[in-house]
């Protein structure tokens, strides 16, 4: 069980028409309890209450004609977080992360969309380690369609749960085709994975998936 209580205040600014500037502070108590005996020692390590205080820096570019249903344009996002350190804490990393996906309409009102993220962790000064529950993680319906549920990454070598990475490279290719007005048929190619360390961040291992899915547009989402 994993039981978070916190907040954080962030300040915005936008830079200009399309790009926008956030600063925000984190803090954070993360409470792990209920670990099964079969666990991974990964995830027994961290076993009670720890607290996380941290401050992030983002800029993001967002040129996009609909943010929830885009059909062109470029989103492209950077964030630059550091834990502990000045801001106390009893966990110490620093977090790099981005995000781009840039939409191109076709023929028939359909789109094309390509999408990639990345991003790397890592710890410093009293922490011998990123916790398991701030690494990085992928497989499922939102990174790498085919595989389970943050099964695509290191792995424990004795229960073979997933216990993340210090670093993370995504890349998605989506072609949308309407069908009729609210229902569109998606095709779709994944790849990427997930590495214990930070210097391993593309260095092979890519796991890819491909499919067909559909869309189903509704007034709530």
């Amino acid at each position: 069980d994993e039981r978070r209580i916190g907040g954080d205040l962030r300040l915005g600014k936008d830079l200009s028409e399309y790009l926008h500037a956030d600063l925000k502070y984190t803090l954070e108590e993360i409470n792990i309890s209920n670990i099964i005996d079969e666990a991974s020692n990964e995830l027994k390590k961290e076993r009670g209450k720890n607290t996380i205080s941290r401050l992030g820096f983002g800029l993001t570019q967002d040129s996009r004609d609909n943010i929830f249903d885009p059909t062109k344009g470029l989103l492209l996002s950077g964030l630059a977080e550091i834990a502990g350190g000045p801001f106390s804490g009893d966990k110490d990393f620093t977090r790099l992360s981005g995000k781009g996906s840039l939409d191109i309409p076709s023929i028939l009102n359909s789109v094309l969309e390509l999408r990639l993220r990345a991003g790397i962790v890592d710890a410093f000064g009293n922490s011998e380690e990123v916790p398991i529950y701030e690494r990085f993680f992928s497989g499922g319906a939102y990174t790498i369609r085919g595989y389970e549920e943050r099964k695509v990454g290191p792995l424990d070598p004795s229960t073979k749960d997933p216990i993340g990475g210090k670093s993370m490279l995504v890349g998605n290719i989506e072609y949308t085709f309407p069908l009729v007005e609210y229902i569109r048929v998606a095709g779709f190619f994944d790849s990427g994975n997930v590495w214990s360390r930070v210097s391993d961040i593309g260095n092979g291992g890519y796991k890819s998936g491909y499919g067909l899915g559909l869309r189903l547009k509704t007034p709530i989402g």
